[in-house]
C-alpha cells in the first residue's frame, strides 16, 4: 500500500487550474510571441508544466529548444533555468544520472552568477535525487547545505520547505523524534509567516509519523486539520494528497469501504488536474484495497490501469510498485504463474532504479562537479602567485592525475553503457519488438507469414525544403518529438511500428498478434495522429497512406 508524503521539490509549482488548459494557453502564446527572451520564457514555462501532465519528452523537447536559443547570447540565468527544467523531467522518469548531469550544469552557472537563493534551490534538488536513491547521508548533506544558504539570504519560505524535507529523511530512517523535531520547526515558522499551504503540508507530514507510530487517532486529527486548510486555499494538490493519506489510515484499520471513499476523492481531483503521477498512485491504492476485500476483478482492473499509466509517464518507481501489487493480487487468487511473472518484473524495475551502474554514474557525476569546483578555487588562488606557486603546482599534479584516471574510467563506463543502450534502442526502432527479442535471443529471426494486416505509411510534405532551413540538432529534435507522439498513439491501438527512415514512419496492425479489427484500429490511430498534428499548428504538413 502506498503512503503519500508531502515532500517539496523547490522549483516544482502547481497552479490552481487545469494543467492541460495552461499548456494549451502557453502553446498559443508561443505561436504569437516570436521575440527573443519572451519566446524563451514561454518555452521554459512549457518545460516546467509538461511534467505535471506526464509528458516528460515534451518537457525535455521544449527545454532543449530554450537552451538552443540561449546559446550564443548572454542569458546565463535563463540557460540555468532550462537545464534545471530538463533535469526535473528526467527526475520524474527515474533517470537519476541524467537528472544530476543537468542539475550540476545548472548549479555551475548559478555559482558563476553568484545567485545564492538559486544555488540553494538546486543544491536542495540534488539532495532530493539522493533521497530517491535511498542515499540518506548524501541527502542530508545537501539538504543541510541548502538550509545554511537559505538562512544566509534570509529566505524563510524556503527554510520551512527544507526543514520539512529534512524531517522526511529522518522519518524514512526510522528516527521519528528527529522527524517530528524538524516538522514542528517548519510548522511553527509557517504559522509565523501565515503560509497556509506549508501548514497544511506539515500537518500531513506530522500525521504520517503518528500513523507510523500506530497512533491513528492523532494522525487523522492532523490530516483533517490539513484538509480544512487545503479546502480554504483551494489547493487541489494538497487536497488530493490528504484524501489519499486519510484513505491509507482507514485501510490500515481494515475499513476498506471508507478507505475507497477517500481514494476515489483523491483520484477525482488528480483527474481534474491532469496529474497522471497522482492518478497512478491512487489507482494502485484502490486496486490494493479491492485485493484486501478479495474483490479480485475490480482489483485487477484498477491495478492494470495504474501500471499502464505508470508506463505511459515513464515512472520506474510506479512501474515497480504496480508489478508488486499485481504479484500480490495474483498470489491471493492462486494464479502463481502470473504472480511469479509480475514479481520478476518488479525485481527488474527495482534493479533499474538502484542498479550498480546508476550508482556509479551518479558518483562519477558528483566527482566531476567537485573537481571542476576545486579547479575554479585554484584559479582564484593564483592571484597570489609568489606565495602559492609551489603549492599550487603540487595540487595541480595531484588533481590532474586523479582527474585523468577518473575520466578514463568515466569515458569507458559511459561509452560501454551508451553503446549497449543505443544498440538495444536501435534494434527496437527498426524491428518489431517480438522480432528484436528473437534476434537477441537466437542471433536470427524466422520469417512469418500473415494472411491479413493493414499498413500505414506517413511522411512530411516539403520535408527537404524545410530540413535545409534547420540545423541538424533542431531537425533531429523535431522528428524525435513527432515520432514519439506517433509511437504513443499507435501503442493504444495495438499497432506495431515497423521502421522510420528520415521523415518516413511505417507501422502495421494485425501483427505479431492477429487481429480481425486491424483495419479499423489503424484508421482510428491515423485520425488521431492527423488531429494531433493539426493541434500543433507547426511547419510540418503530414501525408498518410493506408492499405
Amino acid at each position: 500500500m502506498k503512503k503519500l508524503l508531502q515532500i517539496t521539490f523547490f522549483l516544482f509549482s502547481i497552479s490552481g487550474f487545469s494543467q492541460q488548459r495552461k499548456v494549451d494557453s502557453l502553446l498559443t502564446l508561443l505561436r504569437k510571441d516570436k521575440s527573443g527572451t519572451t519566446q524563451i520564457n514561454h518555452l521554459l514555462t512549457l518545460c516546467d508544466e509538461y511534467p505535471f501532465i506526464g509528458e516528460y519528452d515534451s518537457a525535455i523537447h521544449y527545454g532543449n529548444k530554450a537552451l538552443l536559443l540561449c546559446n550564443g547570447q548572454n542569458l546565463q540565468g535563463l540557460k540555468a533555468k532550462a537545464l534545471n527544467g530538463i533535469g526535473i523531467a528526467y527526475f520524474y522518469q527515474g533517470d537519476y544520472p541524467k537528472t544530476l548531469e543537468y542539475y550540476f550544469q545548472s548549479l555551475k552557472i548559478k555559482e558563476q552568477i553568484g545567485d545564492k537563493s538559486e544555488i540553494a534551490k538546486t543544491i536542495g534538488n540534488i539532495g532530493t535525487v539522493y533521497w530517491r536513491q535511498g542515499n540518506y547521508s548524501k541527502t542530508l548533506e545537501y539538504y543541510f547545505k541548502a538550509l545554511k544558504t537559505f538562512e544566509e539570504v534570509g529566505n524563510k519560505n524556503k527554510i520551512t520547505v527544507i526543514l520539512s524535507n529534512i524531517g522526511i529523511v529522518y522519518k524514512e530512517q526510522g528516527d521519528n523524534p528527529k522527524a517530528l523535531e524538524y516538522y514542528f520547526k517548519a510548522l511553527k515558522m509557517d504559522e509565523e509567516l501565515g503560509r497556509k499551504n506549508g501548514i497544511a503540508a506539515n500537518l500531513n507530514n506530522i500525521g504520517t509519523v503518528y500513523y507510523q507510530q500506530g497512533d491513528n487517532t492523532k494522525a487523522l486529527e492532523c490530516f483533517f486539520k490539513g484538509l480544512k486548510m487545503a479546502d480554504e486555499l483551494g489547493d487541489k494538490q494538497s487536497q488530493a494528497n490528504t484524501f489519499g493519506n486519510i484513505g491509507v489510515i482507514y485501510s490500515a484499520q481494515a475499513d476498506y469501504p471508507k478507505a475507497l471513499e477517500y481514494y476515489f476523492k483523491a483520484l477525482k481531483i488528480n483527474e481534474e488536474m491532469g496529474d497522471k503521477s497522482g492518478m497512478t498512485i491512487e489507482l494502485g491504492n484502490i486496486g490494493s484495497a479491492y485485493t484486501k476485500q478479495k474483490k479480485y476483478a475490480q482489483a485487477e482492473h484498477y491495478l492494470l490501469k495504474s501500471l499502464a499509466l505508470a508506463r505511459e509517464i515513464g515512472s520506474l518507481a510506479d512501474i515497480k510498485e504496480g508489478h508488486q501489487l499485481l504479484s500480490e493480487l495474483y498470489f491471493e487468487k492462486g494464479e502463481y504463474k502470473n504472480a511469479y511473472e509480475h514479481h520478476q518484473q518488479y525485481s527488474n524495475a527495482k534493479d533499474s532504479l538502484l542498479n550498480e551502474e546508476s550508482s556509479k554514474q551518479i558518483a562519477e557525476m558528483q566527482t566531476k562537479y567537485e573537481t571542476e569546483k576545486k579547479e575554479q578555487q585554484i584559479t582564484l588562488l593564483n592571484k597570489d602567485k609568489e606565495l602559492q606557486d609551489a603549492q599550487l603546482n603540487r595540487q595541480k599534479i595531484v588533481i590532474w592525475s586523479v582527474v585523468g584516471g577518473l575520466l578514463i574510467v568515466v569515458f569507458l563506463s559511459i561509452f560501454i553503457f551508451r553503446e549497449r543502450k543505443k544498440s538495444e534502442k536501435l534494434l527496437l526502432n527498426i524491428l518489431p519488438a517480438e522480432t528484436a527479442r528473437e534476434l537477441k535471443a537466437n542471433g536470427k529471426a524466422k520469417a512469418k507469414h500473415y494472411e491479413s494486416v493493414t499498413v500505414m505509411f506517413t511522411d512530411f510534405k516539403g520535408f527537404t525544403t524545410i530540413a535545409e532551413k534547420l540545423s541538424a540538432e533542431e531537425l533531429v529534435s523535431e522528428l524525435d518529438f513527432l515520432f514519439k507522439k506517433f509511437d504513443e498513439i499507435i501503442s493504444r491501438y495495438n499497432i506495431e511500428k515497423i521502421k522510420t527512415i528520415g521523415d518516413a514512419y511505417m507501422c502495421a496492425s494485425g501483427l505479431p498478434t492477429p487481429n480481425s479489427n486491424h483495419a479499423e484500429e489503424i484508421v482510428k490511430a491515423g485520425i488521431e495522429i492527423q488531429s494531433w498534428m493539426k493541434e500543433q499548428n507547426n511547419k510540418w504538413s503530414l501525408r498518410m497512406g493506408i492499405h
